[in-house]
C-alpha cells in the first residue's frame, strides 16, 4: 500500500511544481476564485528563515488556496486527484496572513482573516447563530483556513504565525478574534468533549452560541440509548490547545460537520486577556 501511495505522490508533487512555476497558469487559474489583493493593513516580519506579511501578490495568493487544497481536500477528505484550489464565497472579505520560506519564496503556513469592518459575513455563521457575539462592541477578527506545509511545519512557524496574528490585531485595533475550531471524531462524542470543557473552566461564562439545526449533533436532536464514550480517547489537536492556553473560551455548544467529519467548536479571544506569558513569547 506504501509504495502505490508514493507511486501516487510523485506525479502529484511534479504537477504542483509545474503549476507553480508558470506565471501565466497561475493568472488563468486565479481568474475563477474571488478575493481580495488589497489587506487591510501592512505587515512585515522577518526571522532568519522566514517572512511573515499579509498577501498581496498573484503567485502568494495560487499557492495559499493549493496549501488550502493540500490539507483539506486531499488531507483531511483524501481525495488524492483533486488538483482544484480550495477558495469559497467568504474568501473576497478575506485578508491572508502567510509565513514564507526565504531561500525558495514559497508559502509555508497561511490564516484567513475576516473582519468585522469588512463584512458580518462569516464562515462560522453557515455552522452557528452568532447573534450574541456580534453584539460585543469593537472590531472582531473571524479566523480561518489555518494551515501549514506538514513537510516543513515547526514551532517556529507556529510562533510567527500567533506573532503576525497579534500583529495584525493591534494594528486593525481589534478587540476580539473567534473563529471554529475542529476536532476530529464521531458526533457521539459531542457532549463528553463539551462537558470536559466546562470542567476545565474552558467554556465562556456568557455566550453560548448554538450551533445551527442541520449541524447538531444527532445525540442532541432525539433522546435514544446512550453510548459509553471516553473523552480520553479524542485527541485534541494542538491549534486548540494553543488557543486554550492564551486565553481563548469555548463559546458554542458543539456542531457535527459531516462532509470533514468533525465537532466544531467556536472558540472567542478578549485580546486584552491574552495572558502574558504568550504576550512576552510572540510580541518579542
Amino acid at each position: 500500500m506504501s509504495t502505490i501511495i508514493k507511486n501516487i505522490k510523485k506525479p502529484i508533487l511534479s504537477f504542483d511544481d509545474f503549476l507553480s512555476s508558470s506565471p501565466k497558469l497561475i493568472n488563468f487559474l486565479l481568474k475563477f476564485k474571488k478575493y481580495d489583493p488589497n489587506p487591510s493593513s501592512e505587515i512585515y516580519i522577518e526571522s532568519k528563515k522566514y517572512i511573515v506579511q499579509l498577501a498581496t501578490k498573484q503567485k502568494d495568493f495560487y499557492q495559499i488556496f493549493r496549501l488550502r487544497s493540500k490539507c483539506f481536500k486531499r488531507g483531511v477528505l483524501k481525495n488524492i486527484k483533486d488538483f482544484s484550489l480550495e477558495n469559497d464565497c467568504y474568501d473576497k472579505f478575506s485578508d491572508y496572513l502567510i509565513v514564507k520560506d526565504k531561500v525558495d519564496d514559497k508559502v509555508l503556513a497561511t490564516y484567513r482573516l475576516i473582519p468585522s469592518f469588512k463584512t458580518n459575513d462569516y464562515y462560522s455563521s453557515s455552522e452557528f447563530d452568532l447573534s450574541k457575539l456580534l453584539e460585543l462592541d469593537g472590531i472582531k477578527i473571524e479566523l480561518g483556513r489555518a494551515c501549514t506545509d506538514k513537510e516543513k511545519t515547526s514551532p517556529i512557524i507556529f510562533a510567527l504565525l500567533w506573532k503576525g496574528l497579534l500583529e495584525y490585531a493591534n494594528r486593525v485595533d481589534a478587540k476580539y478574534l473567534f473563529g471554529c475550531s475542529s476536532i476530529f471524531c464521531g458526533e457521539e462524542y459531542s457532549t463528553a468533549i463539551f462537558n470536559d470543557f466546562l470542567e476545565n473552566d474552558f467554556v465562556h461564562s456568557r455566550i453560548i452560541s448554538m450551533p445551527k439545526y442541520k449541524y447538531l449533533p444527532k445525540s442532541n436532536i432525539k433522546k435514544k440509548e446512550k453510548t459509553v464514550v471516553n473523552v480520553k480517547d479524542i485527541k485534541i489537536p494542538s491549534l486548540i490547545k494553543s488557543y486554550l492556553n492564551a486565553g481563548a473560551k469555548i463559546c458554542s455548544f458543539p456542531a457535527y460537520d459531516k462532509d470533514f467529519k468533525c465537532l466544531d467548536l467556536l472558540t472567542l479571544f478578549n485580546i486584552k486577556d491574552i495572558n502574558n506569558r504568550y504576550e512576552e513569547k510572540f510580541k518579542s
